[in-house]
C-alpha cells in the first residue's frame, strides 16, 4: 500500500507538472475494462494504478470494469469505448499478431514471453501493433493457462480422450487442439467455465493459476483432481485503443509502461502458482511432452495457414524458443515456424 503511495504522489506531482508546462489539458477517453470480479477484483487495482499513470502521458480515463468480454469488443468497436483491456483471444479480433502470443504450445513459460516482449517494445515491431484503426498499447501477463481435471489418475495424454473440456468461444485453436486429442470441447465463457466445472458438468478447465482460489477450483478438483503441470500456453491481458483518439506519444508510453511492469506481474502469478497444494501437480513425463508438442505444432499450422496465426509472430516465437535452447528439433526443421 506505501508503495502505491508513492508511485500514485509521483504520478499526481508529474501530471501536475505536465499540465502547468502545457496549455493542452488531458484528453478524456473512455476505457472499458475485463476484470473477472468487475471493480471488487484485484485486478481492478491494476486498472486503477494505469489510470493513475495515464494521466502523465495526456490522457484522463474514465474507467468502468465489465465481466463480459463480448460486450467489452463490442463496446469498442461501436466507439462506445476509446481503449479497452482484455484476453489475448479477443484481442485477435482487433490485431492478428498480438493476438497470437496466445498460440498453443509457443511460449513454453516466463523467460520465454519475456524475450518475446522485449522484442514487440522495439522499434521494428511498433508497424504491426496498428491495423484497422486500433492500437495494441499494453500487453500485460496473465499467466500460464494450465490445465485442472477432476482425475488425475491417469497415465498419458490418450487418457483424455472422451472428457469433456471447457473451450472459450473467442479460442477456435483450442477447440482444434482438444478435438485433435479425442476430447469434447464444451463451449463456455470466462465467466461461466470455471463454475460448470466445480459442478461437475465438464471434466477439464484451462486457466492461471491465479483463477485457482478467485473461482474456488478447489470445489471442482475435490480429492481426486489434479493440475497437469506444463502450461499449454501463456496467457496474456492487452490494451486495445482507437488510434484516432490517443494523445500523441500516449501508445509507446503505454506500452513501455506495461513492460516496465512485467517482473511485478510474474511475482503475483508465480505466488499464484505456489498457492496450489503440490498434491494437486501432475508432472508431465517426457515422451508425453514430446507429443504434446508435435500436437500443439501441428495445430500452429494449421492455424497458421487458415490465417488466424499470424506467421511473423510464430516465427518470432519460433526463434526465441530457439534462442533459449538451440538444441530444439525444430530449430533445424525444414517446416519450421
Amino acid at each position: 500500500m506505501f508503495i502505491r503511495l508513492i508511485i500514485g504522489i509521483v504520478f499526481f506531482l508529474s501530471s501536475l507538472f505536465s499540465i502547468s508546462s502545457s496549455a493542452d489539458e488531458p484528453v478524456p477517453l473512455k476505457m472499458c475494462a475485463f476484470t473477472l470480479l468487475g471493480e471488487s477484483g484485484p485486478d481492478f487495482e491494476l486498472v486503477k494504478d494505469y489510470q493513475l499513470a495515464a494521466l502523465s502521458w495526456g490522457a484522463e480515463l474514465d474507467v468502468k470494469a465489465y465481466i463480459s468480454e463480448k460486450v467489452i469488443v463490442n463496446e469498442l468497436k461501436s466507439g462506445a469505448c476509446d481503449i479497452a483491456s482484455m484476453t489475448g483471444g479477443s484481442a485477435h479480433s482487433f490485431n492478428r499478431f498480438s493476438g497470437t502470443i496466445g498460440a498453443i504450445g509457443a511460449i513454453p513459460d516466463y523467460e520465454h514471453l519475456h524475450v518475446a516482449l522485449a522484442a514487440l517494445n522495439g522499434e521494428k515491431a511498433r508497424p504491426y501493433l496498428s491495423a484497422n484503426g486500433f492500437d495494441v498499447v499494453g500487453i500485460q501477463p496473465s499467466g500460464g493457462i494450465y490445465l485442472f481435471l477432476n482425475d488425475r489418475y491417469l497415465k498419458g495424454i490418450a487418457d483424455l480422450a472422451g472428457r469433456r473440456v471447457g473451450v472459450l468461444d473467442n479460442f477456435p485453436e483450442m477447440h482444434k487442439m482438444v478435438t485433435n486429442m479425442g476430447m469434447t470441447p464444451v463451449s463456455s465463457t470466462v465467466s461461466n467455465m470455471f463454475q460448470k466445472f466445480n459442478n461437475g458438468n465438464i471434466d477439464i478447465v484451462g486457466g492461471p493459476a491465479i483463477v485457482y482460489e478467485v473461482m474456488e477450483l478447489y470445489k471442482g478438483l475435490k480429492d481426486t483432481g489434479g493440475v497437469i503441470e506444463a502450461p499449454i500456453m501463456q496467457s496474456t491481458i492487452q490494451v486495445i485503443a482507437r488510434s484516432d483518439k490517443l494523445p500523441a506519444g500516449f501508445a509507446e508510453k503505454s506500452r513501455q509502461y506495461f513492460f516496465d511492469q512485467f517482473s511485478e506481474s510474474v511475482d503475483i502469478l508465480s505466488k499464484a502458482e505456489k498457492t496450489i497444494p503440490r498434491k494437486y501437480w501432475i508432472p508431465v513425463p517426457k515422451c508425453n511432452m514430446e507429443e504434446l508438442e508435435k500436437t500443439n505444432k501441428t495445430v500452429r499450422l494449421n492455424f497458421r495457414e487458415k490465417g488466424i496465426y499470424h506467421p511473423k509472430m510464430l516465427t518470432l516465437l519460433r526463434k526465441v524458443r530457439c534462442n533459449l535452447d538451440p538444441s530444439r528439433a525444430e530449430c533445424t526443421s525444414p517446416d519450421a515456424e
